[in-house]
């Protein structure tokens, strides 16, 4: 066997783009704590970058904006120290999926939002899905187009406008320390109102990177699938770094 050089690391398929100054806790089952995983990942901040790009993404001269040259720099040099794939923070990283593949020679996974049109496959044209995201107000069709979410596609979306731990920690707020169990509280009623309020819904999906940490509560009390950030980390590492199987027949 020939074991390949020419990397700066070895041995993390993943790479973790996170936003740069984050000082909140990263609990287990967020995008950005390492312990997420049962594989080792590669968790690397974009430099000078302290919140996910904005329409519109080119200025007017024709070039990107500075925060989506700052993502590119940052997933670029992600790809450079070695790993198969790099996966962003913030699921509104969506507004620049097809800029940031197309910068890299890896794959490139930004947001859940891209699984709308697969689980809209799934669950069939009568059934909704229900978008849980940190911020409705913010989730405009841009991010959504970006992804191929269509007018067509049946989604209902709720924001995390209502949590009071949530903003305090996450969205510019000022506390640094993050009581779970009252996040848990607030993200599974959250959850819970929308599928109540939509009985045709087929399947959640959370677009936040904390989110997958209660992703088992909310299936727990709505007893629909849901779908998160990291279910599809683990099938892009398995596309990167296949399992050989042993067994018997």
């Amino acid at each position: 066997m020939i074991a390949k050089g020419g990397k700066q690391y070895y041995g993390e398929a993943i790479g973790i783009a996170i936003f740069d100054g984050l000082r909140y806790a990263m609990i287990p089952g967020d995008v950005g704590n390492a312990s997420t995983y049962e594989f080792p990942v590669r968790i690397k901040a974009i430099k000078g970058l302290s919140d996910n790009p904005y329409p519109p993404t080119i200025d007017e001269k024709g070039n990107y904006t500075e925060p989506v040259r700052k993502t590119v720099n940052g997933i670029r040099e992600l790809a450079a120290e070695g790993v198969r794939a790099v996966v962003t923070c913030c699921g509104f990283f969506s507004l620049v999926q097809d800029l940031l593949a197309k910068e890299v020679d890896v794959p490139v996974f930004t947001s859940p939002l891209m699984l709308v049109p697969l689980i809209s496959r799934m669950i069939g044209p009568d059934r909704t899905i229900g978008i849980i995201t940190a911020s409705e107000e913010l989730l405009t069709r841009p991010f959504l187009e970006a992804v191929g979410v269509e007018d067509t596609h049946p989604v209902v979306i709720a924001g995390l406008e209502s949590s009071t731990e949530f903003y305090a920690t996450h969205m510019g707020g000022p506390k640094v320390d993050v009581d779970v169990d009252l996040l848990r509280l607030e993200v599974v009623e959250i959850a819970r109102r929308l599928v109540r309020n939509n009985p045709r819904m087929g399947a959640l999906l959370l677009e936040c990177s904390t989110l997958p940490s209660f992703s088992a509560d909310i299936h727990a009390v709505t007893g629909l699938p849901v779908f998160d950030y990291i279910s599809f980390i683990n099938m892009l590492y398995r596309s990167v770094a296949p399992k050989k199987y042993h067994g018997i027949l």
